[in-house]
């Protein structure tokens, strides 16, 4: 099953219903990119407003993303993202509905960029803390220098199972096995929990999770509770000029 899908054409993400025989609970899984059009955020949210209960990614209040984005605004030109913004809970989640949320603070780790040659000097000329450089920071400062071209990369591409050498690879990496499992595990307990308490009630219960995190909770949810894949529609994240 694919998740993402890169081309050049642009990047799009599916929206997935997952149900099973037993019971009529659904599960609709929204594949998050972290920096995308409004106009994909504005879709999710639009979807989701028919959802009992959202499951979502971090934790209220400023997200790391928008933080990333000023930073990248603070070093470099403004207007290089042209039309991309950042994910906020504003843009995508509907008032009114309960959320959920299984991570704990700073969900996203920072990554070790202290043994980069040269990397550290630059930072204290900048005034920066490589302790708090994120992959949220990489990626916003990428769009400020390049545009948002550089969200068409294959990287972003994501099947439920690794479906290419490059998804093997990133898959096998140290750092992706630490984040991702832990922060995968946290997610798949809140989803048993609410199956568990709420499987017999007819509601649609909302993933709203960057979508790396899909292969895991659809594999989880096919595992523990035979939830299986029943349709998909791409949603639109951008299109290159």
């Amino acid at each position: 099953m694919q998740i993402t899908e890169v081309t050049d054409l642009g990047v799009r993400s599916a929206a997935i219903t997952m149900r099973r025989d037993d019971t009529p609970m659904t599960f609709m899984l929204y594949p998050m990119l972290h920096f995308a059009s409004p106009a994909f955020y504005a879709e999710v949210r639009r979807r989701l407003r028919g959802c009992a209960v959202i499951v979502a990614e971090g934790v209220s209040g400023p997200t790391l993303q928008s933080d990333a984005m000023d930073f990248a605004n603070r070093y470099f030109p403004r207007g290089r993202q042209r039309g991309i913004v950042a994910q906020t809970d504003e843009a995508v989640l509907p008032e009114d509905i309960p959320v959920v949320r299984p991570d704990v603070p700073f969900a996203q780790p920072a990554l070790d960029l202290t043994g980069v040659p040269g990397l550290s000097r630059m930072a204290r000329l900048a005034g920066l803390n490589l302790a708090l450089i994120t992959n949220a920071h990489l990626i916003s400062t990428a769009l400020a220098i390049a545009g948002p071209r550089v969200l068409c990369t294959k990287d972003l591409e994501i099947h439920d199972f690794a479906f290419t050498a490059r998804e093997e690879r990133n898959a096998d990496t140290p750092m992706a096995h630490r984040v991702m499992d832990a922060r995968d595990r946290g997610l798949l307990a809140a989803l048993t929990r609410l199956h568990e308490e709420r499987c017999r009630e007819p509601i649609t219960v909302g993933v709203v999770y960057g979508a790396a995190h899909m292969p895991a909770v659809s594999q989880g949810l096919a595992d523990r509770y035979r939830y299986r894949p029943r349709s998909a529609q791409w949603m639109t994240v951008y299109v290159p000029d």
